[in-house]
């Protein structure tokens, strides 16, 4: 593998865990986004939409039960049935009475309705006489018929045709147990209304009223679509089912918007009450969550990258030294010399210049060690690589070629200029003290690389000549035959 090679693959590799650790990153974000939101998504329709609309209804409720007991005591005042029975005389009498009950109480309208003179009597006066083939006084010929005490009516007030009111019609009986009239109070929507305002700024959702028809009846200032029919295929099973459903949960999509609904019904008004909630309402705070998140991976994922390069160049430079350097000796090992020798014969062939190359043995090497032992046989071959580095160029190159054997590298360099550099080592070594008084010599064969030569040919060439250096009485210098 070339050096380029292992460059490539270091970027690879790099670029590979980067993406991983971030692929994982954004896994796990998006996991934990989808994982939230379904969660919040399910908590919403489960639990937080049908609490409101059982909150709205318990406050309906409650508002109602002061205007049924207000009503409830106005059928039974002695007053009320002892005037009824003594003919209805003096009409201010009636007047003033309601009048006291609707100031007293704060309700929008008290009015008795007699069964025996059919006249409709209101806080202001007598306003009309009551007509079976008037459809706005069929609730009174309803409530005649019925057998409870009391109905709760959602209906337009009579003495303000264009007011909308809650009321509570109670029956009015003698003291024989006859029934005499109808009485009661009208309780407001504004209540209702501000409870809608309530829960739509507090829990920022859409709150509003519609009857089974699927008109809105009642609505927040929020809500502008009053006139909005309920058309998708979910608030259809819900209105045009034949039996009533008491509450029911489900989603639609709006302008591609994803709407989570509660609707619930409110037997009191024959409404439904409908709580809806966006999904981008719910999702907002986790979308912000999500690129947090990915942007914190991002920047951990760069700073795994920055760190890896330079750990990955760290010990890539180390391996490769420990790949083609010599410990003992510092010079190029086999595998380094390998990748050398194609780096210099590709070089010279393009350059069109001269190389040349010498190879050199210690002599009498297996004495030394014999004589002294494995250290100091390794201190001569240390010593040996220190003198031949110094007469060296920085474009030379020295490699380790076997025990003993030390091969160099000459780029750009003639074969006399090798001989010469090669007398000029052989004379060095011999004046460099090894072990007191000892002195080490090497014999060489020195060679210029012939075109077309592979390199198992010219190596051929050079441990020839080395050969005949020491056949020759060792400590010499011998040319390759070219």
């Amino acid at each position: 593998m070339t050096f380029a090679s292992l460059i490539g693959s270091k970027y690879k590799f790099v670029a590979l865990v980067s993406l991983l650790i971030f692929a994982g990153f954004t896994a796990t974000s998006l996991t934990s986004y989808f994982v939230a939101h379904n969660s919040i998504a399910k908590q919403i329709t489960e639990s937080a939409l049908p609490l409101t609309s059982d909150n709205i209804y318990s406050e309906i409720q409650r508002d109602l039960m002061q205007p049924i007991f207000i009503s409830s005591l106005m059928a039974q005042d002695t007053f009320l049935r002892e005037w009824v029975i003594s003919g209805e005389m003096e009409t201010d009498k009636i007047t003033r009475y309601l009048a006291g009950i609707q100031e007293q109480y704060q309700t929008v309208t008290a009015f008795f309705v007699s069964n025996e003179s059919a006249n409709y009597y209101h806080s202001s006066g007598r306003l009309k006489a009551i007509n079976p083939d008037d459809k706005q006084d069929a609730w009174y010929f309803r409530v005649a018929q019925m057998s409870s005490e009391y109905e709760i009516n959602l209906d337009y007030d009579t003495a303000k045709p264009d007011r909308l009111v809650v009321f509570i019609n109670y029956k009015v009986f003698d003291f024989d147990e006859n029934f005499i009239g109808a009485t009661g109070v009208g309780l407001a929507l504004t209540k209702v209304k501000a409870l809608i305002e309530s829960y739509q700024n507090r829990f920022q959702r859409k709150v509003y009223f519609i009857d089974r028809a699927g008109k809105v009846t009642l609505r927040g200032e929020a809500y502008q679509d009053s006139t909005r029919l309920f058309t998708t295929p979910e608030y259809q099973a819900l209105l045009s089912s034949d039996s009533i459903t008491e509450q029911a949960a489900f989603s639609y999509s709006d302008d591609g918007n994803h709407v989570h609904v509660n609707a619930r019904y409110i037997p009191e008004f024959d409404w439904y009450v409908v709580i809806e909630q966006q999904d981008n309402q719910l999702t907002s705070s986790l979308v912000t969550s999500l690129i947090f998140n990915l942007a914190v991976s991002l920047i951990i994922t760069l700073v795994v990258l920055v760190v890896s390069y330079f750990l990955i160049t760290t010990f890539q430079t180390k391996l490769e030294y420990m790949a083609t350097v010599d410990k003992l000796s510092g010079a190029y090992n086999r595998h380094g010399s390998d990748i050398l020798f194609k780096q210099c014969i590709n070089f010279a062939k393009r350059k069109n210049t001269a190389l040349s190359a010498i190879l050199l043995d210690i002599d009498y090497f297996k004495k030394i060690n014999d004589k002294h032992g494995h250290l100091v046989g390794d201190k001569a071959i240390k010593q040996v690589a220190d003198v031949v580095k110094s007469q060296l160029r920085n474009s030379d190159a020295l490699c380790r070629w076997g025990g003993e054997e030390f091969l160099i590298i000459l780029p750009e360099c003639d074969l006399d200029s090798a001989r010469q550099l090669a007398e000029k080592i052989r004379a060095e070594l011999t004046k460099t003290a090894f072990l007191k008084d000892d002195f080490l010599s090497a014999s060489f064969g020195v060679g210029s690389h012939i075109d077309g030569e592979t390199e198992a040919e010219w190596v051929n060439r050079l441990d020839l000549a080395l050969y005949q250096a020491k056949h020759k009485g060792r400590n010499r210098v011998e040319l390759a035959n070219s």
